[in-house]
């Protein structure tokens, strides 16, 4: 697979990703795509390859990365989908060299406190990093991008968030921009085509994808936006008062969070209108019992409980953890 990195052409406005055919993407729109990204859900991509069992050669690993790629753009899209590709490339092939003398440093046993490490050998057959299958490669290259990608997620989140940091993890992210710049890992190139000059990037990292968007985001005042209905950041085209993403929903991967988002937000809202009215019937019936019989502590206790207890439930419904219905069945034990 020739893939030197993510080949952008970037002409002050928008990004156009180059990869078997053509993507634009706003400022900050190719960050915002890679930080949706859940890495727990690339262990079943990975352990759907047909090849894991085989040792690691170049036919098959040649086969594997156009394959990835394919796979990982149905779920997150093309300019997520060729970075965490080729990181992993560049992991494995690290991997597979000869002359690489830190082999003990690099193929660690995973230890049981490790939490990544446990989640992504789990069931694999491996305790340790190692090469002697395709599967035991490619989870190893999991493993070490999966660290890589925590410190990405954190340092987009200084750029999107409204959280605050402290200010030497600030200053660090900021210097890679000054005494740090050799952490930047891209290539320029002016290419003639369609009788203009394009200016064309080759970014070859998660980290210097940030650095290339965050310099433009910081350029164009850019704001990052959090989807009303999916939760993940975008960055709004067209209206700049657009609150659902264009990406695929949770509650229907066939269907845009544009599309079904305000539809989804009012069937909640009904659902929370109807499940705050139950809880109040129920709360003013105990409330109105201590004030008419101060004396009853049972009435006191189950007030207690309930109003305690219906925090935790407010916040898993936010969540979806829990359902509006499993909330109102639960407030039934308070009605006899």
């Amino acid at each position: 697979m020739e893939m030197d990195g993510l080949i952008v052409d970037f002409d002050g406005e928008k990004n156009v990703v180059m990869y078997r055919g053509i993507k634009e993407y706003p400022i900050g729109g190719m960050i915002a795509e890679y930080a949706r990204l859940h890495p727990t859900d690339l262990k079943e991509v990975i352990l759907e390859y047909s090849r894991l069992e085989e040792k690691p050669s170049e036919k098959t690993l040649a086969e594997f990365f156009p394959w990835f790629v394919d796979k990982l753009e149905e779920k997150i899209g093309i300019a997520a989908a060729v970075i965490i590709t080729f990181e992993f490339m560049d992991l494995v092939s690290d991997m597979c060299k000869e002359e690489m003398s830190n082999l003990d440093e690099f193929f660690i046993e995973i230890k049981e406190e490790d939490s990544i490490g446990k989640f992504i050998f789990e069931g694999s057959g491996y305790s340790k990093l190692g090469k002697s299958t395709n599967k035991q490669a490619l989870l190893s290259a999991y493993y070490w991008y999966a660290q890589s990608y925590v410190s990405f997620k954190h340092s987009f989140l200084m750029l999107a968030s409204e959280d605050e940091y402290e200010e030497d993890q600030v200053n660090a992210f900021w210097s890679m921009f000054s005494e740090n710049i050799n952490f930047q890992h891209i290539d320029f190139r002016i290419a003639n085509y369609e009788g203009k000059f394009h200016s064309l990037y080759t970014i070859k990292s998660s980290m210097s994808l940030l650095l290339f968007e965050v310099a433009h985001c910081m350029d164009n005042n850019v704001k990052f936006t959090k989807c009303a209905n999916c939760g993940e950041y975008f960055v709004p085209e067209g209206r700049i008062d657009a609150i659902y993403c264009w990406y695929p929903s949770p509650q229907d991967p066939k269907r845009l969070c544009k599309d079904i988002g305000a539809q989804v937000t009012r069937a909640n809202k009904e659902k929370n209108d109807i499940a705050t009215k139950e809880y109040r019937k129920v709360y003013m019936k105990y409330k109105m019992i201590t004030i008419r019989h101060p004396q009853n502590r049972d009435a006191k206790e189950k007030l207690s409980y309930l109003m305690s207890e219906v925090k935790i439930w407010r916040e898993k419904m936010k969540n979806g953890i829990v359902t509006t219905e499993s909330f109102l069945q639960w407030l039934e034990q308070f009605k006899e």
